[in-house]
């Protein structure tokens, strides 16, 4: 039978154990991992970056559409400040009815905020007449003629009557002597005729028997 030998009766006995299997601890040299902190930085920094070379792209677009726009304004100013016997007929005749066109409009829309404008306007008209002027026939729009009855605005010598013919805010006066044409067309006509240096064909006119 096989003797059993201890410890003791062996010299230079060590235990054997299994080597440890677990994970092996990273070296010194190894680079960490990021950590979820670390991505979030990395994207706040990209996006920061991202947004600064937008920023100036856009600030470099921004600027080349203001220089056009300041180019367009004083190719505008420039044509503006051209003498006005510079234009062509058909320019200066375009202009001419655009300009009829707005102050009529002008005209109409205050008549409604302001409705004793038209006696105004009667008045202003009476006045050009020479003051020896007896029965004078007052000739209006109905609705203006209506308005300046119920201002009493109108003459004892003034005969109000209605002509349908006319827009609103005209006015002609008439005599045994003389007659005046205060339509707001040929008003308007003698302004645009002054200011662009034509004759004074249209000015409101003033006949004398």
């Amino acid at each position: 039978m096989a003797a059993i030998l201890t410890r003791e009766q062996l010299p230079g006995f060590q235990r054997w154990e299994l080597p440890d299997m677990g994970e092996p601890k990273p070296s010194s040299s190894e680079v960490p991992r990021p950590t979820v902190s670390d991505l979030e930085d990395l994207e706040r920094e990209a996006r920061e970056a991202g947004y600064a070379a937008g920023l100036a792209e856009g600030r470099a677009a921004a600027h080349d559409e203001y220089m056009q726009r300041v180019a367009q304004l004083e190719a505008i100013l420039q044509a503006a400040a051209r003498p006005l016997n510079a234009l062509d007929d058909a320019t200066e005749q375009e202009l001419a009815r655009l300009a009829l066109v707005i102050a009529r409009q002008v005209i109409a829309q205050e008549l409604k905020v302001s409705p004793e404008l038209i006696v105004q306007t009667v008045r202003q008209a009476a006045l050009a007449l020479p003051s020896a002027t007896r029965a004078l026939r007052v000739y209006l729009h109905p609705d203006d003629l209506t308005l300046l009855r119920e201002h009493e605005a109108a003459e004892p010598h003034w005969q109000l009557l209605p002509d349908p013919s006319m827009q609103r805010g005209d006015c002609r006066l008439e005599s045994e002597s003389s007659r005046l044409d205060a339509r707001v067309e040929t008003r308007l006509a003698a302004v645009v005729d002054a200011v662009f240096g034509n004759d004074a064909d249209n000015d409101p006119e003033t006949e004398m028997a």
